[in-house]
């Protein structure tokens, strides 16, 4: 005989799935940004090789007339590793994971994966009749990646869902400004890009690479500092 309780469930039940450590989390993250990098190079084939550009004369001439596959490598490396230095940096922001947290970081990882096509796309259209759509595709290619990233961000805002609740609130308020500007001048950006769309283009790369400069180190409230060994720990 089945007994159907009544009234509101027992409030450690009212959870968001199950919740856990970082330590997978950040694991899984760092290898998807570890394959996305790696496979950059993968995609320039060298002179020569079976993929490659044959029937060349110069050997070095052949090599810099890649140099739009250099530039996507370039610019690819940037904006994923900015990425990952503000993923790597916010793992002392972060507690915790739960279900929807994973799921919205996986959304935000297929952003990180997609980045090359968007790069490639505006390199190897650069300075031809398609550069404008090729700069509004890679612009807002990385507004959508901008606002992934915020998704995670406000996830975890409301109670501290998933963060340190011993960071200092006009901590969190300075980092929620800075990722939030970031993310509205990128969005501002696609309408740039389609009347100029180099400046458009310039305009979210500096955005993203600003994220490679150091950022604020992590307050705490009164007397609720971690201890050496866990600012230390992995």
């Amino acid at each position: 005989m089945m007994v159907r309780t009544q009234g509101r469930q027992p409030a450690d039940t009212q959870t968001h799935g199950a919740e856990r450590g970082l330590g997978r989390f950040e694991g899984f993250s760092d290898a998807v940004f570890a394959i996305a990098l790696t496979l950059l190079i993968v995609e320039i084939k060298v002179p020569g090789s079976p993929e490659g550009a044959h029937g060349y004369s110069d050997l070095l001439r052949a090599m810099a007339e890649q140099w739009r596959e250099f530039l996507a490598l370039g610019l690819c490396y940037v904006v994923i590793g900015a990425y990952w230095v503000q993923h790597h940096y916010s793992g002392r922001i972060y507690a915790k994971s739960d279900h929807w947290f994973g799921v919205i970081n996986l959304v935000f990882l297929l952003a990180i994966v997609v980045i090359p096509y968007p790069v490639r796309v505006w390199c190897f259209h650069l300075g031809t009749r398609f550069e404008e759509v090729a700069s509004v595709t890679l612009v807002a290619a990385l507004a959508v990646t901008a606002c992934a990233w915020m998704a995670k961000w406000f996830y975890g805002m409301p109670g501290r869902r998933v963060m340190d609740k011993r960071l200092a609130p006009d901590f969190l308020r300075q980092m929620t400004r800075r990722y939030g500007i970031a993310t509205l001048i990128q969005i501002a950006a696609v309408p740039v890009a389609i009347v100029a769309p180099r400046v458009g283009v310039a305009v979210t790369l500096l955005c993203i690479a600003f994220f490679l400069l150091p950022q604020p180190r992590p307050r705490y409230k009164p007397g609720e500092e971690p201890n050496e060994d866990e600012k230390l720990k992995e």
